[in-house]
């Protein structure tokens, strides 16, 4: 079995049943070395009978209760496939995707996971704040690694349990790689997410995320970061009461994973995950280049800590942080205000970083601040083609990008 395919469904009948045609005619796909394991979380729809209707031989797994996306790791326990295709029950590879995700694997053996591009009804793009993290909609697996460092954590129900996967990946030596012309399609379609459920769990995961991974040197500034982050989301949203309930709920679980005994990240693989290194060396070239001294940081991104990292080091004062999100504004970080685009460039400074490296956003974003601010300006992060990227190569690949 080369090819084992996971989807997770609860309630959504008709849309699986699409995305299961669509899945049969890809031509990336093998039927005849590929599995189809359907988790179905308590649906009351008939989704479990019309999927082995669709798709006679599949494994249907019922699950008597909603377990949310760890639910997966029922059909994990059981693929025979080499390869592990995760994608939602409104999601679907392009082309011929799998087949050359697959195929890159086969030729690095490091390699646990390919990323693809995600590419939403109207257009826009959905990916992970970080390139080195999975994106469970749209991943090709390595089994091997899935047996080697585990599934799901079942604690986080759903929200960041990407990051807690991808960041055990990189610990115990494997990569995660982006590619964007491996590409996927999400419907999105309708679902049963509770926004302020949604804040809670987004703020309390990632926490747990911080407390279990970081290194005591990061891991007050990460979990600083977020906090302010997710609770000023949380805020602008109406959903402030709820997330600061998912901050009292982190803080329980970071007392237990202090008793229970943290998994700390090595250096290399925080390296490799964040790039702390590799932006510093990106700023202090970006900033001799052009002889700044004053800069501005773009973004309150999720890695926002690394860049203000980067520039502190490399002797540079930053003004402040630009973002248009109403939901920062009229706030600081680290001292300096948080201002929307417009009111940064009254500021004298020499030019702008881009914090940001979520591949959803990064080129949308350098082309709002090339038309309102004609000074440097560097990014942090440059997409992949898998196309020109063949043969086993290093994990920080892709990650920094020359000035523009």
């Amino acid at each position: 079995m080369r090819l084992s395919i996971v989807i997770v469904t609860r309630n959504r009948c008709a849309t699986l049943l699409r995305t299961l045609d669509r899945v049969r005619n890809s031509p990336g796909i093998d039927l005849s070395a590929t599995e189809l394991l359907v988790v179905d979380n308590a649906s009351t729809d008939g989704s479990p009978e019309s999927v082995a209707q669709a798709w006679p031989g599949s494994t249907i797994i019922r699950r008597t209760t909603n377990e949310g996306v760890s639910a997966r790791n029922h059909a994990f326990a059981v693929a025979a496939g080499k390869y592990v295709l995760l994608i939602d029950d409104d999601s679907y590879p392009t082309h011929d995707a799998v087949a050359r995700s697959m195929d890159y694997m086969d030729h690095n053996p490091q390699t646990a996971a390919v990323v693809g591009r995600v590419v939403l009804p109207d257009d826009r793009l959905e990916a992970c704040a970080l390139p080195t993290i999975i994106n469970n909609c749209a991943v090709c697996l390595r089994k091997a690694a899935l047996d080697q460092v585990g599934g799901f954590p079942v604690e986080f129900f759903r929200q960041a349990e990407e990051y807690d996967m991808s960041l055990r990946l990189w610990q115990a030596g494997w990569r995660v790689e982006r590619f964007e012309d491996v590409v996927y399609r999400h419907e999105k379609a309708p679902g049963n997410r509770a926004p302020s459920w949604v804040h809670r769990l987004d703020v309390r995961n990632n926490l747990i995320v911080a407390q279990r991974y970081l290194p005591a040197n990061l891991r007050q500034s990460f979990t600083e970061d977020w906090t302010q982050r997710y609770l000023a989301l949380a805020s602008h949203a109406g959903h402030l009461s709820a997330a600061r309930g998912g901050v009292w709920e982190a803080k329980l679980w970071a007392l237990r994973e202090s008793l229970r005994g943290r998994q700390t990240l090595s250096a290399a693989a925080i390296e490799s995950i964040f790039g702390f290194e590799s932006q510093a060396a990106a700023v202090v070239q970006w900033a001799r280049t052009h002889n700044l001294r004053r800069v501005i940081i773009a973004d309150m991104s999720k890695c926002l800590f690394v860049t203000w990292q980067a520039c502190v080091s490399a002797g540079l004062e930053v003004l402040a942080i630009a973002d248009n999100n109403p939901a920062y504004q009229n706030m600081s970080y680290r001292g300096v205000p948080v201002l929307a685009d417009k009111e940064c460039w009254r500021v004298a400074e020499d030019g702008i970083v881009l914090s940001n490296i979520n591949p959803a956003q990064v080129d949308t974003r350098m082309a709002q601040l090339r038309f309102v601010c004609p000074r440097p300006l560097l990014r942090l992060w440059h997409p992949l083609a898998l196309s020109t990227h063949s043969v086993a190569r290093g994990p920080d690949s892709g990650r920094v990008s020359s000035a523009a």
